[in-house]
């Protein structure tokens, strides 16, 4: 089980998210500019990179991520729906998943206040990163799938 690779392939796919977020955050904020004073010149300004490399890597990944599983599952529904990090041969790593998600339940029980009190620093930051709170958000789930990796590589 190459629980690295995915969580690595997981982690790749939500930072690219969060690049092509701040994109269009930062577009809102300038059409926000323009609907406060519709006074030409409109402009509003998207840089096509992060989107692109969203769709490009993302989409690649998620190709070799069903490629690999649906040699598994025999099932296109399971191989997409699926995470590629919950493979369950015998009863043994049935308990070892099991146990992982619990201690990734548990992570989440104590990190989402502790995503809470980071969102207090938001006016600190605010000029500088405006777009903090998804940086905050998306997080949480870094959380949980590094949670789920450790736990499972311990009890191998």
């Amino acid at each position: 089980m190459n629980i690295w690779r995915n969580a690595i392939m997981t982690t790749i796919v939500i930072i690219l998210f969060g690049w092509g977020m701040i994109v269009l955050y930062e577009a809102q904020i300038q059409f926000a500019e323009i609907v406060k004073n519709p006074e030409p010149p409109w402009e509003v300004t998207i840089s096509a990179i992060p989107i692109l490399a969203v769709i490009v890597i993302g989409g690649i990944l998620t190709f070799v991520s069903y490629k690999v599983n649906k040699k598994k599952y025999q099932s296109w529904k399971k191989a997409l729906l699926l995470p590629p990090e919950l493979e369950e041969a015998d009863e043994r790593e049935q308990y070892i998943t099991g146990q992982a998600c619990r201690n990734s339940y548990f992570a989440m029980w104590f990190g989402t206040p502790l995503i809470t009190a980071l969102m207090l620093f938001y006016p600190f930051v605010s000029d500088t990163l405006p777009y903090y709170p998804m940086l905050i958000i998306l997080v949480m789930p870094l959380i949980q799938i590094f949670t789920y990796v450790i736990s499972v590589r311990r009890s191998y």
